[in-house]
């Protein structure tokens, strides 16, 4: 498939839902444009400080999105961007930084059959991966919940880590401090305002989005096309 409108109604027919924890906009924020930031910012990143903006999830928020497709993968992955990025409750600033770029991707394998699809969520420096009965080498799989093809994801307070069900166990750093998901706030149906990355005017940025602490964004090696997880056939989890 090469043609852009057949690619981006594909990532349209199975764009995500996240569900955001309600103490969110109180908290820190809610996903924004990715390209007001780069055009303010990427000629000096060090005027780029802590912004827990907006408080409210706004409509025209666009979700980005990258595709790849060979003779045995279609893989779509959508990516979402946070001006700040804080790990409630944690102690010494763990968790705090200016810029936060998630995603969430879908893999079909050699055909659009969701019985043998996997999805495969971005959280900290890991992922989840949820299915029907497949998992990948290295992962515990979990249920995936579906609104018709759309996988709905709960997003952490703050961090914005994500997990395929509120009541998915929670990433901790030290036992103590544990990402909050919950159900009751706000919600984002992504496929309201997607936007090919190779559109975007930070499509090959390859730097940090802010400090020597701020992530790297979709350009950078280190989110190529299996930073989630490995090019491996999925495996049944089906006795």
């Amino acid at each position: 498939m090469e043609d852009s409108s057949d690619i981006h109604n594909l990532a349209k027919r199975y764009a995500p839902i996240l569900h955001f924890h309600p103490e969110e906009g109180e908290f820190c924020c809610f996903p924004s444009d990715a390209e007001e930031t780069y055009n303010a910012f990427h000629t000096n990143w060090d005027l780029f400080v802590e912004d827990r903006r907006p408080k409210e999830l706004l409509s025209a928020t666009p979700c980005y999105y990258e595709y790849w497709e060979d003779s045995k993968l279609t893989q779509i992955r959508y990516w979402f961007w946070f001006r700040y990025n804080d790990f409630p409750g944690a102690p010494l600033s763990i968790g705090k930084h200016v810029g936060d770029w998630e995603n969430v991707e879908i893999r079909l394998y050699g055909s659009t059959k969701l019985e043998d699809a996997v999805w495969v969520l971005s959280n900290h420096y890991e992922a989840r991966v949820a299915s029907y009965s497949k998992t990948l080498q290295g992962f515990s799989r979990e249920d995936v919940i579906l609104n018709d093809e759309h996988i709905n994801v709960w997003s952490a307070l703050g961090t914005h880590a994500n997990y395929p069900s509120p009541s998915s166990k929670p990433r901790c750093y030290v036992r103590f401090f544990c990402d909050k998901i919950a159900d009751g706030g706000a919600i984002w149906n992504t496929r309201e305002n997607l936007k090919s990355i190779d559109k975007t005017n930070f499509c090959t940025f390859e730097g940090r989005w802010g400090d020597k602490k701020a992530p790297r964004g979709p350009a950078n090696e280190y989110n190529n096309r299996w930073r989630n997880a490995l090019n491996l056939d999925p495996q049944s989890t089906e006795a």
